[in-house]
């Protein structure tokens, strides 16, 4: 716990000012290095020969995904779907073909850190972008500490035996008053900021679970130790990833 509360209190700081003060060029850059390091967490689940070359296909896509328009960058997908087939040319198993298209896939998921990106291009995005990253922070807190204390129903037993409803439904309630609060003072939409609190916190839940089923399969408990206290990189970010893109999609089509 003393470790997690020590990184918890070194990154967090730096995290805020990156997203309120960087410029995206830098920006871009350290969401660059932090899905290349997620990869490498993910691909170290099903280490194949391949993984290197995956890993660096992976740079390739993001680079693209980040620094790209939005039709040049599903050319180099393209690309790098093709080469992920030839790949699987050379020899017909059935083991190999599965885990060639789970680093396939990890490429895919780690992408949806784009987001981060997106939702701060957009007008006041920072600050709607550091209310998720607040609620979220605030909501799983809830959820780990309401669990640990009195959480008895089990939310996904055979994916994640510790995870609760009770914890679950403290989190979702308090990172959405979180974000309401955070909102008032930073005089954003209170409508928009309570369901950037309450989609996020639901979104991020099915966030993590995914990210559990994985480690499941593979029998990790951590994506890494990265992190002092937290794991790695796919560990911090799971929950947000999914609730980036899931804001995303209802900031720009305007749903509420």
């Amino acid at each position: 716990m003393i470790k997690r509360i020590i990184s918890a209190a070194v990154l967090i700081p730096l995290v805020v000012v990156s997203i309120l003060y960087a410029p995206f060029w830098f920006l871009k850059l350290l969401i660059l290095s932090v899905g290349t390091i997620s990869y490498i967490e993910w691909s170290s689940f099903n280490p194949i020969k391949e993984r290197f070359f995956y890993i660096f296909l992976s740079v390739i896509f993001f680079s693209s995904v980040l620094f790209l328009s939005n039709e040049h960058t599903f050319i180099v997908l393209m690309i790098v779907f093709l080469i992920h087939m030839l790949i699987g040319f050379k020899r017909i198993d059935k083991q190999e073909v599965l885990s060639q298209y789970y680093l396939f896939g990890g490429i895919l998921y780690v992408s949806l850190y784009m987001f981060f990106v997106k939702i701060m291009q957009l007008s006041d995005g920072r600050l709607l972008f550091l209310i998720l990253c607040a609620s979220i922070w605030v909501g799983d807190s809830f959820a780990y500490f309401c669990g640990k204390s009195f959480g008895k129903i089990k939310l996904a037993q055979t994916i994640s035996p510790k995870k609760t409803y009770e914890g679950a439904i403290c989190g979702v309630i308090f990172g959405t008053i979180f974000a309401l609060l955070f909102g008032y003072f930073v005089h954003i939409d209170l409508k928009l900021a309570f369901f950037i609190g309450f989609v996020a916190n639901i979104a991020g839940i099915f966030g993590d679970l995914a990210e559990s089923v994985i480690k499941r399969v593979y029998n990790k408990k951590d994506s890494s130790n990265i992190i002092p206290g937290h794991g790695g990189m796919l560990d911090r970010l799971d929950s947000l990833a999914f609730s980036a893109f899931i804001v995303y999609l209802m900031l720009i089509w305007k749903i509420f």
